[in-house]
């Protein structure tokens, strides 16, 4: 742990007990004021407790990655890659709902599941067997059943579709481009491609401009 996050574990508990109302994120606050204001030799004591576990986690991190094949380093890379990735995902799922981003639509399954699972708060495998039964359900209904769910979805998918429209033009307004999906993001055509739909070959001129080029003149050929 860093000097901060060392810091703040040691306060929690106390700042905790004096504002029992106070909420984790008030908490945390809290904790950063009294950080900030905290004198730079009590911060050095955090910061050389750091740093002396730091260096015992090095030296045991060094000998563990030593006795590891080249298969087992390429897997724990593989791993790591693979839950920065899952990291990133979360970020940007977060940020997307920070941003009022339009919920996506059910289909008519999910909706029928939705609106007759019976229980909540089951273990993995209660819950896989619920939902296994709801399939059965789901199986068993008849076309016209089916239909009334179906129709649900697609008045709830117009609905996302209007929503989404309009959030992606507030994001696009706001300059939060990253947030809008590119294929609806309108890029100005380059000059080149522009030349080439007119039929136009582009080729480099004096101080890197682009000239049309001459078609070559047809010569005669022998009789």
């Amino acid at each position: 742990m860093n000097a901060y996050i060392r810091f703040v574990q040691g306060i929690r508990s106390s700042l905790a007990s004096a504002n029992p109302k106070a909420s984790p994120t008030d908490i945390s606050k809290l904790a950063a004021v009294k950080w900030q204001s905290l004198d730079q030799a009590s911060k050095a004591k955090y910061e050389e407790e750091y740093k002396r576990e730091q260096a015992v986690w090095l030296q045991k991190n060094a000998k563990y990655l030593s006795q590891l094949t080249d298969a087992q380093k390429e897997e724990i890379k593989l791993e790591r890659q693979q839950r920065n990735e899952g990291k990133v995902k979360r970020e940007q799922k977060r940020l997307l709902k920070e941003l009022g981003r339009p919920k996506r639509p059910m289909n008519g399954y999910l909706r029928f599941c939705a609106q007759n699972k019976p229980a909540l708060g089951l273990s993995k495998e209660d819950n896989k067997m619920q939902m296994k039964n709801l399939g059965m359900q789901w199986r068993r209904l008849s076309d016209a059943e089916r239909e009334r769910y179906s129709k649900e979805a697609e008045a709830d998918m117009k609905r996302y579709q209007e929503e989404m429209k309009q959030w992606e033009d507030k994001m696009l307004a706001s300059e939060n481009m990253e947030a809008v999906r590119k294929k609806n993001v309108l890029l100005p055509p380059s000059p080149a491609s522009a030349m080439a739909k007119k039929g136009v070959t582009p080729v480099a001129g004096s101080g890197g401009s682009v000239q049309k080029m001459k078609k070559p003149t047809p010569t005669a050929g022998r009789p």
